[in-house]
């Protein structure tokens, strides 16, 4: 999501990421259309189709790694050590992830400041914007985000929050199903010393073997170390990332896509409040904003998304498909009155008050052949 606010995320040296990892998701997908398999063993495979057993496990769900299951391991291996349980083995079916992947991707892309999603199952947000750079209101984010997340998708996620795309990755696999885990700037350079080599993303049985050898067998050996010192063994390249990971060091930014399906704008009130005289300035604000944006890239838009933030730093979102695409702003400021109006009495809003408010529009439609841009409708 794009946001419009008038201070540059350059601007900001103190970088809050978010991490999201969704837990054993081929496995986690299929509990959704078939909930029984949350009770028992559930392995997805991919199969090489030699013969029935022949291939090697994708994920499970974690009834079946109580026994041992885990990614990579041979079929027949996972089914042995399965033997005497009720248990599912399953071929992968990735349209059917993929589906759902897209699905939980827009509930987050709705949040923070910039989006990249790096796999199926991952991706990375930019929240320092919205945290104002502080650590204990992430802690709060991520958990109203996690929750918000289960609640659309009926799926689990775990998220590491830390000062930059490295140490949110590894605090994200520190506590799974379902967990949260926050290194603050302050306490990057302890955490990673404490981590695995191999807990360092991109470090394979090769380059370990390579540092091992070196008589290097922990990151703080590594930090140690300069990068001249190992770019003979590693090359210039890995060796500048391994003394720059040891570090807590990684310089490397969120990839937002250049062309983006959707676009929006979030603002602090300049009180918190529920009074709808505020309400109805912000919003009027806001969708002048986005109005503006839609006439200037000629584009209409048929998803509508409010994002309200409130005083204890939780946050609520409601998405409407509209029956025909618009680039009416009457049908923009309208609906999003609507829509919030339904927030405060639906969530029990009243009892919280709003600090900040957002406005995004989705399912953009290039309408630059149109002669009228109020006027515009879905042939």
């Amino acid at each position: 999501m794009i946001l419009n606010e008038s201070i540059s995320l350059n601007e900001l040296e103190d970088k809050v990421i978010f991490h999201i990892d969704f837990d054993y998701f081929y496995a986690q997908c299929e509990e959704l259309r078939k909930p029984e398999l949350r009770n028992i063993p559930c392995v997805v495979c991919v199969y090489s189709g030699r013969d029935e057993d022949s291939g090697v496990v994708s994920t499970c769900n974690y009834n079946a790694r109580k026994y041992g299951v885990k990614a990579a391991m041979p079929i027949k291996l996972a089914k042995s050590k399965l033997k005497d349980v009720e248990a599912k083995f399953l071929p992968t079916d990735m349209p059917y992830y993929q589906d759902i992947s897209r699905d939980v991707m827009r509930i987050i892309q709705n949040y923070g400041d910039l989006f990249e999603q790096v796999s199926v199952d991952e991706c990375y947000v930019d929240f320092t914007r919205v945290t104002n750079s502080d650590f204990n209101d992430a802690k709060i984010f991520a958990s109203s985000l996690q929750k918000n997340i289960k609640h659309q998708s009926k799926l689990t996620c775990s998220i590491g929050v830390g000062p930059n795309k490295l140490i949110s990755k590894i605090a994200s696999a520190v506590i799974k199903p379902n967990g949260i885990t926050v290194v603050s700037r302050e306490e990057a350079k302890n955490f990673i010393s404490n981590c695995k080599i191999e807990d360092i993303p991109g470090v394979g049985p090769k380059t370990l073997k390579k540092l091992q050898a070196l008589g290097i067998n922990s990151i703080s050996d590594i930090s140690k170390n300069s990068i001249f010192e190992l770019r003979d063994v590693l090359g210039y390249k890995t060796a500048a990332f391994l003394v720059n990971a040891s570090n807590a060091i990684d310089n490397s930014q969120i990839k937002a896509r250049e062309t983006s399906k959707q676009f929006g704008k979030i603002v602090t009130l300049k009180k918190d409040t529920v009074e709808m005289e505020q309400i109805n300035m912000t919003t009027a604000s806001l969708c002048t904003t986005i109005y503006e944006n839609l006439s200037n890239k000629k584009q209409a838009f048929k998803v509508l998304t409010i994002i309200l933030i409130l005083e204890n730093l939780h946050h609520v979102s409601i998405s409407r498909s509209l029956k025909l695409y618009t680039a009416s702003f009457d049908e923009l400021q309208k609906n999003s009155l609507s829509i919030i109006k339904e927030m405060i009495k639906n969530n029990s809003i009243s009892i919280q008050n709003i600090r900040r408010m957002g406005i995004v529009v989705s399912e953009l439609k290039d309408i630059s052949g149109q002669n009228s841009l109020l006027n515009y409708l879905d042939n």
